[in-house]
């Protein structure tokens, strides 16, 4: 999982138009889900994470995401980057 916050930063740093990001902005922020007990819908809420099944979009969104891995993986072979990395709000990101 990937938050969209982050989908969004890398295309700014590939260089797309910011209103081009703007929209794909909107299109990500549109997903929406929720879960049925016993058959019962429950309260709707917004996905921020991720990337929906069946999506255009989401194809081009995901090879930018294995990018990233990538580059984080170079990053950690040549010693660039040690485990674990730490997050901003202190929790550890595990790759």
């Amino acid at each position: 999982m990937i938050e969209h916050d982050t989908i969004l930063s890398m295309l700014k740093h590939y260089g797309l138009d910011d209103r081009l990001i703007g929209w794909i902005r909107s299109i990500l922020a549109s997903g929406t889900s929720l879960v049925l007990l016993n058959g019962v819908p429950g309260k709707t809420f917004h996905c921020r994470r991720g990337l929906r099944q069946g999506d255009p979009l989401s194809p081009l969104l995901y090879v930018s995401t294995a990018d990233l891995q990538t580059v984080i993986n170079k990053a950690c072979d040549i010693n660039l980057l040690h485990h674990p990395i730490p997050s901003v709000n202190g929790d550890f990101l595990i790759i």
